[in-house]
């Protein structure tokens, strides 16, 4: 593996090539009325295009991609509207949506989930690689139903190449970056290589990326933290986050068969990453993943117009090592298969329905073990439609799981063998009213029910990411919810975007709550999942002014906003871990081959916390980044790249994160790199 990926890294650095330019909004020729371009939804059964659809949706691709790429997922998206990030340190992060975090937002890849350990505990990273995505998408709201209640905060799909679905035109095409810099001296560099006839596809890449330990704006502890425990040692670390550096290496090679009426493919891709936790100075994970998937469409099966299917199988596997002695391991092992069918039009309806079978076995092994051995099996069917009337798009989905879960071993701490079914059914209903020729409305209320995940149900086990000794509740029921979203957006025109609310409301929320009591053989507090009521409320808004919009210039701004409020109603105190007020803006401009962003992000104090939560100051992120596309002299397009993060230098602490008072985001750092494509 490490030889394949330094041979990958060598054809990088022979044969660089460049990423495709963002393409620009269609222009009415005149330099002012701009029409956003469609950008289709593959979440969606009916690929509607992004503006006509009824949920809140948000793409990143392309050049809008490459502008947000970071070593980590949720880093990646932290700053989309209505998105945070976990951050435990610059190597593990999962996105945090509308609030809501771990199990509550499903993260998918090419349609399937990520069977990693992520969603278990804030320390353990995402097994997807940024540098090899070519597409993310982002549904949030009550759409996500069909995904299932585990996408009740929302669904993160991460897609790429690795089982095409076409050859390239020219018969053989590539694409290379190479990255250096950055706040933890990053080198990472990533090869994709796609080729084949009018019969057969193949794609291959390798990716690599060191880092070493994250430079930071003066001390690690904050003022708060240090007020807490001032003779803890560990307090005076400045200037770099201890055990924050990391290796991570990869690659892939899938195929597809191509025919008139469809495609079958495979693929087969390894993950690797070693990086220290930061929340413990001599822990670092080790942390190993294959996968296999098997893809295919077929289209023109008589009342069945498309007919898709995606299975994905997972081998994942990490180790905590405490120096050099291994100790916990998490293992989790199982497939997800899913059916879309969607139907030809039937009266005034068109829509898809489906079935989805997922079968997994989570175990964690070792003295940290806080759960028992897991299995789980859940099979759902899924239906979605949609029928104009009149002007008004109406659109309706139904979803039911059933779900078992059986903690097959008996092991100190636990309870022999024992099972727990459960059946969630869910539905939600909108519709899209068009007026003005640019103006549309859309409104959307959903009912959503979630199985409660194994660590809700058996933990039994101190937790020493989190601190906390946790335990389940054998009982436990159904999380229940009713949500509306409410939008207004503008399509075309000199300014393009969105403003809207949103409300979700929990009958039975399961939150880990403290208990008051602590563990007499850790000495750690015991905390319970219980079920609480719950509400959350927010608000989202976009807008993009377009100042210059002609074939060879280009200069817009974009403003965003977000902001969620969220209660524990049983008690009236606020939820832990909610991000604050955010506003941003950004100018970028375009010209002659040359490209400019830059892009200043105000987060306000957050002094709304829980009981054994310290406030965090607000800060303002100012970022920029310069692209020069080289004049082409070779059968390659050449992209140079210079990004700027955190100019100000600002000592920046994450209120969604669990460390946020011993690991502050990166200091002032800049990086540079090559992107290409022939």
């Amino acid at each position: 593996m490490k030889m394949f990926s330094r041979l990958g890294l060598s054809v990088l650095v022979a044969l660089p090539a460049a990423v495709h330019a963002q393409q620009p909004p269609r222009s009415n020729g005149g330099g002012g009325a701009v029409e956003a371009p469609p950008v289709i939804i593959t979440g969606n059964p009916l690929g509607s295009a992004l503006l006509d659809m009824v949920r809140p949706a948000d793409v990143l691709e392309g050049a809008k991609l490459g502008l947000r790429l970071e070593s980590t997922l949720g880093e990646t998206l932290a700053n989309e509207t209505g998105v945070s990030s976990s951050y435990f340190g610059p190597n593990a992060s999962r996105p945090i949506i509308r609030g809501l975090d771990g199990e509550r937002v499903r993260i998918l890849q090419n349609g399937t989930a990520v069977l990693d350990a992520s969603g278990s505990s804030p320390d353990h990273g995402v097994a997807v690689e940024p540098l090899t995505v070519d597409r993310i998408e982002i549904v949030r709201g009550p759409a996500t139903l069909l995904y299932g209640g585990s996408a009740i905060g929302g669904v993160v799909n991460a897609i790429d190449n690795r089982i095409p679905t076409f050859a390239p035109e020219k018969g053989i095409s590539g694409a290379a970056q190479l990255r250096l810099g950055g706040a933890a001296d990053e080198r990472a560099g990533v090869v994709k290589l796609d080729g084949g006839t009018e019969k057969f596809a193949l794609h291959v890449d390798a990716f690599r990326r060191d880092t070493s330990d994250l430079r930071i704006p003066g001390l690690a502890w904050s003022a708060r933290r240090i007020a807490t425990d001032p003779t803890n040692p560990e307090n005076t670390a400045r200037n770099r986050l201890p055990n924050s550096a990391s290796t991570t290496d990869g690659m892939a090679v899938g195929g597809s068969a191509l025919f008139e009426r469809g495609h079958l493919g495979i693929s087969a891709a390894q993950y690797n990453s070693n990086y220290g936790t930061v929340a413990e100075r001599e822990v670092t994970i080790d942390q190993r993943q294959n996968r296999y998937d098997l893809a295919g469409e077929l289209r023109d099966l008589g009342f069945v117009e498309t007919a898709k299917l995606h299975v994905g199988y997972t081998d994942y596997r990490h180790t905590e090592f405490e120096g050099v002695d291994p100790g916990t391991t998490f293992k989790h092992k199982g497939y997800d298969a899913r059916l879309d069918l969607r139907h030809r039009q039937v009266g005034l309806l068109e829509g898809a329905f489906g079935f989805q079978l997922q079968n997994s076995r989570f175990q964690a092994l070792g003295d940290e073990a806080f759960v028992p051995p897991v299995d789980t099996r859940t099979a759902s069917a899924f239906v979605y439609e949609e029928a104009p009337v009149g002007p008004i798009r109406f659109s309706a989905g139904a979803r039911v799981d059933s779900v078992r879960m059986t903690a097959d071993e008996q092991l100190p701490n636990f309870t022999p063998t024992e099972s727990r079914d459960f059946t969630a059914s869910s539905g939600s209903a909108g519709a899209l009213y068009p007026f003005g020729g640019e103006y549309a409305i859309a409104a959307n209320l959903s009912y959503t029910e979630r199985a409660p995940n194994y660590a809700e149900v058996f933990a039994n086990g101190p937790h020493i990411a989190t601190g906390l000794f946790e335990v389940g509740n054998r009982g436990q029921r159904l999380e229940r919810s009713t949500a509306i979203d409410l939008a207004i957006r503008k399509r075309s025109g000199s300014a393009t975007g969105s403003i809207g609310v949103f409300a979700q409301r929990f009958s039975n929320f399961i939150a880990l709550l403290p208990s008051g009591a602590v563990d007499g053989g850790t000495g750690l507090p015991i905390s319970t999942f219980e079920g609480v009521r719950a509400n959350l409320r927010g608000v989202e808004a976009e807008a993009r002014f377009h100042v210059v919009d002609i074939e060879d210039r280009e200069f817009h701004v974009d403003v965003r906003g977000d902001y969620t409020r969220a209660e524990n109603a049983t008690t009236g105190t606020p939820l832990p871990r909610i991000a604050p007020l955010r506003m941003s803006v950004a100018a970028t401009w375009r010209e002659a081959g040359m490209t400019g962003r830059f892009e200043a992000i105000r987060a306000s104090s957050q002094n709304r916390v829980t009981d054994n939560e310290l406030a965090t100051d607000g800060y303002t992120l100012v970022n920029a980044r310069i692209t020069y596309v080289v004049p082409r002299m070779l059968p390659v397009k050449l992209e140079l790249f210079l990004r700027a993060n955190n100019l100000l230098n600002e000592e920046i602490r994450i209120h969604t994160s669990t460390l946020k008072d011993i690991a502050p985001m990166a200091g002032r750092n800049f990086m540079v790199g090559v992107n290409g494509s022939f």
